[in-house]
């Protein structure tokens, strides 16, 4: 037997409150990651200027992987903002909660994804570390399948 709180935040107070909360939980601290993210290239292009050197690698990551942040979490914050107006009965979910719950939820996972192919893209020295511990992995893997007597499995995978 299941059992569901039919009750949590069914005040009326909770929908004015809840997307306050959300403002001040979601909306605000995503709003300084975006401010720095956007000022650290005009820190980076003053720093180059003045000749104290910059490494435009670690901007481009930092840039790229606030984009990825921002674009995965954007519609989850949307969702809770919009929740209480939405949705009239808790109890009885609705295609909001349906399908903008599902699809903005699986947006979430757009930031851990992202995270290595901006590592990959940004960082020469990732690459290369990815690049050596492939060829370690092959050569072990090729050295297991020849003293195994497997070589001919090996090579036709």
């Amino acid at each position: 037997r299941s059992y569901a709180c039919k009750y949590g935040f069914s005040s009326e107070l909770w929908r004015f409150l809840e997307p306050v909360g959300m403002a001040i939980f979601y909306f605000a601290p995503n709003f300084v990651i975006v401010i720095t993210a956007v000022m650290i290239p005009a820190v980076a292009k003053r720093a180059t200027a003045a000749r104290e050197g910059m490494k435009w690698q670690g901007v481009m990551t930092v840039v790229l992987t606030v984009a990825a942040y921002t674009i995965s979490f954007l519609p989850m914050a949307v969702y809770h903002i919009l929740k209480p107006f939405v949705e009239k009965d808790p109890s009885r979910p609705g295609p909001f909660k349906i399908t903008y719950y599902i699809v903005s939820f699986s947006f979430l996972t757009i930031n851990v994804i992202a995270n290595f192919y901006i590592y990959c893209l940004a960082i020469t020295s990732f690459r290369d570390f990815l690049r050596l511990r492939t060829k370690r992995i092959i050569f072990y893997l090729r050295n297991t399948f020849k003293t195994q007597g497997n070589e001919e499995n090996f090579r036709s995978s």
